[in-house]
């Protein structure tokens, strides 16, 4: 087993992109907290995220105006900071390449939530999706190993129509949808830059971590570097267990 740290390979400079469906957001924090013991770490996003709970942060930072004005005065830890954020349903927007480019060098480690799914299990890739930004060097793809097996239907896919790219007779999410997830050009690795990873999510039992190392055989087989070339990691991050293929 690895630590999460070690799953990804982190090291000073890295600016990484996570992507894909339920799974994101928990993963985002938790490298944040495990991160700033060796790190200064700025947690961003490039799409929306909602307003995180005090734990998840040191510094919290609504508006690019505002740390603009405070980069001087704040202490090292971990910074969460958003162009903006709509007061009533507190979502925080997401910053471009432009804003990033004035702020890269305050941090060691920079991640940005860059996908967005509803809190929706599968997702198809619209055509602004999603926003990567040019520094990213890893980009982090997640898919919970829950889905496989499960029917498909409209209630648990964002992006129903561009899903159906992935699908050829199937009615269930079987290794071949999930390949095809990981091999189209408007799949999971769409604008991905620099290292890519899939991270199978929700190996919580011995079924479902049984289910996630054949997934993780199939894809290894049948379609890594085809033409995105992925490494394959699976985790429980209820349990904390992280394994890589």
């Amino acid at each position: 087993m690895k630590t999460l740290i070690e799953l990804f390979d982190f090291n000073k400079g890295d600016v990484v992109s996570v992507v894909g469906t339920v799974g994101k957001t928990t993963l985002f924090y938790q490298l944040g907290k495990e991160l700033k013991n060796q790190y200064n770490v700025l947690l961003t996003t490039s799409a929306k995220i909602m307003k995180p709970s005090d734990e998840n942060y040191d510094y919290l930072y609504t508006c690019m105006e505002d740390y603009l004005n405070d980069r001087i005065s704040r202490k090292k830890g971990l910074t969460v900071l958003s162009k903006y954020i709509n007061k009533e349903n507190q979502k925080m927007f997401g910053i471009d390449d432009k804003e990033l480019e004035l702020i890269i060098n305050d941090y060691d480690i920079v991640l940005l939530e860059a996908d967005g799914s509803r809190n929706l299990p599968l997702k198809g890739w619209k055509n602004h999706e999603p926003p990567i930004l040019s520094r990213t060097n890893k980009t982090i793809g997640i898919f919970p190993i829950d889905m496989l097996g499960e029917k498909i239907s409209r209630d648990k896919i964002y992006g129903f129509e561009e899903f159906q790219s992935f699908l050829e007779n199937e009615d269930v999410v079987n290794n071949e949808v999930v390949g095809r997830i990981c091999s189209h050009l408007n799949g999971i690795y769409k604008n991905s830059r620099g290292e890519l990873y899939f991270y199978i999510n929700r190996a919580d039992t011995a079924a479902e971590l049984t289910k996630a190392f054949k997934l993780a055989e199939y894809l290894k087989n049948y379609c890594v570097g085809k033409p995105f070339d992925f490494k394959i990691c699976i985790g429980s991050l209820i349990k904390g267990d992280f394994y890589e293929y």
